[in-house]
């Protein structure tokens, strides 16, 4: 484990492996605790830098965010206090979106990027889903034990912290990426299980592989939700290395 200091707020990460450095972004009300096993995997064959948001997960706490431009210059700010200059980029869910910004707005610091459960932009269906999602948990539910796991006892404030952040319409705005796909020039792989959710519609993945150049796109069947990672962390990282190699392959000829 790691920590480095964001303008005095303290960002938690974790460094993991050797080689070509990947960096790891977990999705919406999560820490980089949800993906399990996957980054110890990942670092058999790389080096992973998996950071905690910003008032999320073993991160500080911090007020709702005013600017969502602060989750992306945090990932900068990760990168350069591990000393890396570029990496491959990969991110879940809302580290989709947060990773299209990287992409879009420094794309000579990344050598690739991964989308697992890729987010464009979240229609008013999305929106509503995910309030539902937020709105009053049980202490003894599914819901509250998987966010205990994630952020510790103080879950509620921190589940708190990200819907009132969330709700901002520049929060919205800025992490809508489906207007700039065409702009995103790096190799991309895009990843999606086939089942269908209001809030990563598959859709969003076939728009992503569409819209933006030089991409590849791989769907797993069978999935019982959206993400490769979780379900089928295998199936992960045969499509992650093939990716991979040939992405160094076409680089060289």
């Amino acid at each position: 484990m790691a920590t480095m200091d964001a303008d005095g707020v303290t960002i938690y990460y974790e460094d993991l492996g050797e080689g070509d450095p990947l960096l790891l972004i977990h999705g919406a009300a999560a820490s980089g605790r949800w993906f399990d096993d996957l980054p110890r995997r990942l670092a058999e064959k790389r080096r992973v830098i998996m950071p905690d948001l910003r008032g999320l997960g073993r991160s500080q706490r911090v007020a709702p965010l005013e600017r969502p431009e602060v989750w992306v210059e945090d990932m900068w700010r990760v990168l350069d206090a591990a000393g890396v200059d570029r990496a491959d980029v990969a991110g879940v869910s809302l580290g989709t979106r947060v990773a299209g910004r990287l992409a879009l707005e420094r794309p000579e610091r990344l050598r690739s990027l991964i989308v697992d459960a890729p987010i464009t932009g979240l229609s008013a269906h999305g929106n509503a889903a995910l309030k539902n999602v937020f709105a009053v948990v049980e202490d003894d539910s599914e819901q509250a034990r998987e966010w205990r796991d994630l952020h510790g006892d103080d879950w509620r404030d921190v589940v708190g912290f990200y819907g009132e952040t969330r709700s901002g319409a520049r929060f919205q705005e800025y992490y809508t990426v489906r207007p700039h796909l065409a702009e995103i020039t790096v190799p991309t792989l895009v990843c999606r299980g086939d089942h269908d959710d209001s809030v990563h519609p598959v859709d969003d993945a076939f728009v992503w592989h569409k819209e933006s150049p030089h991409t590849e796109l791989f769907i797993a069947p069978g999935l019982t939700q959206s993400s490769v990672m979780k379900e089928r962390p295998d199936d992960f990282l045969a499509a992650l290395d093939g990716f991979l190699r040939r992405r160094e392959t076409a680089a060289v000829s």
